[in-house]
């Protein structure tokens, strides 16, 4: 298993591969490590922050996502803003912290999610995604292609969506492919 290093932004909220997430970068240590994806194209990885447990990394919960940035742009405040875009599941093995406070991570990957095809007791769950990004220009902006017709990726949308707990999304993320959030997906939305 081939190990990667990564610097990690800590949220909370969080991205699935194929997703995007527009950020507010404020802090120095953040824009060091912007500057430095941005110099090397080599990304970084987007973690969850979970108070209210206390894991083998603190409150950062072991699975995340590989980002890279898509876009730059300044805030109304003046504050760096950009778009991430999700390329790929990771686990952590091991973390440290320099000495400006940035968490770097030993990782290593974890295959995405297959695609798989909208079938007709799906398909519900696409349309009602859709009709929330018809309502929230902001999101739906943030998509020039949405692949509606992958079930695979309409679950990661969702999730990303859902106010769903820390430990119920890191549950969810650990699965090989979309049939565990789909299950919850159409307990949470039925027909």
């Amino acid at each position: 298993m081939q190990t990667t290093s990564l610097a990690l932004l800590p949220l909370t909220s969080h991205i699935l591969p194929n997703g995007r997430l527009p950020i507010r970068i404020v802090e120095e240590r953040y824009i060091r490590m912007i500057i430095d994806s941005a110099k090397t194209m080599s990304g970084f990885g987007v973690v969850m922050i979970d108070p209210s447990q206390v894991g083998p990394f603190g409150h950062i919960s072991t699975i995340g996502t590989h980002v890279e940035i898509i876009d730059f742009y300044t805030l109304d405040d003046g504050f760096l803003g950009i778009n991430v875009e999700g390329q790929q599941r990771f686990i952590i093995d091991a973390i440290t912290t320099e000495p400006d406070g940035l968490k770097m991570a030993k990782v290593h990957y974890i295959t995405n999610w297959p695609d798989q095809i909208v079938n007709a007791n799906e398909a519900y769950l696409a349309e009602k995604l859709e009709g929330l990004y018809q309502q929230h220009a902001d999101i739906n902006q943030l998509y020039t292609l949405k692949d509606m017709t992958n079930i695979s990726w309409v679950s990661q949308r969702w999730i990303e969506l859902l106010p769903l707990s820390v430990s119920e999304k890191q549950m969810l993320l650990e699965s090989s492919d979309c049939n565990r959030s789909l299950a919850i997906l159409k307990t949470l939305m039925p027909t």
